[in-house]
């Protein structure tokens, strides 16, 4: 009896033994099939396109199939549980944002740990927010703005989807009190900007960028730290007198557990992707800037950020209520 428990342990070890080599092998080959990339965003948007160009170019690379897959809701946080509670086999990927960290500070809570529960990839973009203002506004930039907000406190008004946190810190770093206008979408704020029912439009740079370029929304800062390449004559808020900058940044996670060798190859290949030609034009068309980053790096960032936000929702209690 003593020798058929060796005889079966032995055999036990060495099933087990081909398992992990099998695993091995099968995540050195990645991928070997379809592969899914999950955007939490409806389709139609520039997170959207940007996913759609990235899942085009990774199909040509890998030479597996990268499909789309939009999971909207709960401020992103069905697709992202989605793809946290996937198999992590590598063919699930999550086209995450910046929402990934903040829902984690202010909410809708996810049901699961981000930093626990998906494995961060590489950043892919980001994008600017622009303040832009009816064309019949006086004010020229963000300097005279934030002059003549002072001046009047919550007199000037400025529409916005979903948009309020990023406002009640620019009204917070600036100094100012502009009158926030919530709506639905970003296309009826913009439309009312347009029309002059409110003063201002706060959105990210792709939104705005074709009413600009029409001339019919004239705009005063962006909020990234340095100057936009596709607004070059846009003074930041930086420049213009607060301290405050902020980006849509958008990137790939996988689920936890997924196998280094897959991790690594698929930010290896991301970064050859989004430093090519073709995709650093038509990222920059779509009004953002091509991004990549090692996983420990972007792991660092969200580490950061998360930091970053725990400190503004204690010093700005007012964002708690939102």
């Amino acid at each position: 009896m003593s020798k058929n428990r060796g005889v079966w342990g032995r055999c036990l070890a060495a099933i087990t033994l081909c398992a992990v080599a099998s695993a091995s092998v099968a995540s050195e080959q990645w991928p070997t099939q379809t592969v899914r990339l999950v955007v939490p965003y409806a389709t139609g948007g520039t997170t959207d396109l940007i996913a759609r160009k990235l899942s085009e170019r990774l199909t040509r690379e890998l030479g597996q199939t990268f499909v789309v897959d939009n999971k909207p809701g709960a401020a992103t946080n069905i697709g992202a549980q989605f793809v946290a509670q996937a198999k992590p086999d590598g063919n699930t990927i999550l086209f995450g944002s910046v929402f990934q960290v903040l829902n984690h500070v202010f909410g809708p809570e996810p049901g699961f740990d981000m930093f626990k529960a998906l494995e961060p990839v590489s950043l892919v973009a980001d994008m600017p927010f622009v303040l832009a203002a009816n064309p019949r506004t006086p004010y020229q930039n963000g300097r005279e703005l934030i002059a003549a907000a002072k001046a009047e406190p919550k007199k000037l008004s400025v529409s916005h989807a979903q948009l309020d946190i990023s406002l009640e810190l620019l009204n917070n770093k600036a100094g100012m009190e502009l009158l926030l206008v919530p709506y639905k979408g970003g296309g009826p704020a913009t439309t009312d900007a347009m029309a002059g029912q409110v003063n201002m439009v706060y959105a990210l740079v792709p939104v705005l960028l074709p009413h600009i370029q029409a001339g019919k929304l004239k705009p005063l800062a962006v909020t990234s730290a340095t100057r936009f390449e596709g607004l070059p004559n846009v003074p930041t808020f930086v420049e213009s007198g607060a301290n405050f900058d902020m980006t849509m940044w958008y990137g790939m996670f996988l689920p936890a557990g997924t196998p280094k060798t897959i991790v690594d190859k698929l930010a290896r290949v991301t970064e050859s992707v989004m430093t090519s030609k073709e995709m650093v034009d038509a990222i920059r068309t779509a009004g953002a800037n091509p991004r990549h980053t090692t996983p420990a790096d972007f792991r660092s960032l969200l580490t950061k950020e998360l930091t970053t936000w725990q400190g503004v929702s204690k010093s700005i209690p007012k964002l708690m209520q939102k």
